[in-house]
């Protein structure tokens, strides 16, 4: 079966960053578009219980004829990075210097900024990875990583010839795709901030085996003002 893994719509700021801007849901309506026009159909389609994730899969379907119903499933959610904020940057605010300094120019002064990975963001992120006791409360990484893999087990229902779209964000795409790849797993954040809004990355599963065909698809958005990576 051929599995499409769509990333959300560019969502909000750093402060309600769970919805849709109007550029995210304009971006969704062209993929949704785009696949009609290219004759796309999918067996099913799935999304993860985030809001922005479910609301991407509700305008991109809606463009298309005879789509099936999105199954909500929250293994394909994206992990907390609001979480790590809350528990882990304060202990890297109190041992890191640089963290500390860095935090006080970038987030400090601007505590709604927009939600682009800032060199804050990848140190905690790296600090999660090495499972940093400030972590407590928080998903763990490999938790995290068996999440987002786990589905694999239910598509494998599907026959040969069948598409199956799965509505999700840049780091479970990430996942799927580095795994397919055998990369290391600190190089899976080198995928996932790569990743476009709404762009859309296939893989083919037979068997046992994961293969991936593309990566980071934006066919729909001509415009390169209609990409984003929020």
């Amino acid at each position: 079966m051929q599995l499409y893994l769509i990333r959300h719509g560019q969502a909000g700021s750093r402060d309600n960053y769970d919805l849709l801007s109007s550029l995210g849901k304009q971006q969704a309506q062209l993929l949704g578009e785009h696949f009609r026009a290219a004759g796309i159909s999918f067996r099913a389609a799935y999304a993860g219980s985030m809001r922005r994730q479910r609301e991407t899969a509700e305008i991109v379907l809606g463009a298309m004829p005879e789509a099936p119903e999105v199954r909500s499933d929250a293994r394909w959610n994206e992990f907390s990075l609001e979480g790590l904020w809350k528990t882990l940057a304060p202990h890297l605010q109190a041992e890191n210097e640089q963290f500390a300094r860095d935090y006080a120019a970038l987030h400090a002064a601007n505590p709604n900024v927009d939600r682009v990975m800032t060199s804050c963001d990848v140190e905690l992120i790296r600090a999660w990875m090495a499972s940093h006791p400030g972590c407590d409360g928080v998903e763990p990484w490999k938790e995290f990583r068996g999440r987002v893999e786990a589905p694999r087990r239910d598509l494998a229902e599907y026959g040969s010839g069948e598409s199956v779209a799965v509505f999700t964000s840049a780091t479970p795409t990430a996942v799927w795709c580095g795994s397919a790849l055998g990369i290391e797993e600190r190089k899976i954040f080198r995928i996932a901030g790569v990743l476009y809004n709404t762009s859309f990355s296939t893989l083919r599963l037979r068997d046992d085996e994961v293969t991936l065909f593309s990566l980071n698809n934006t066919p729909h958005l001509r415009d390169t003002s209609l990409r984003t990576f929020r």
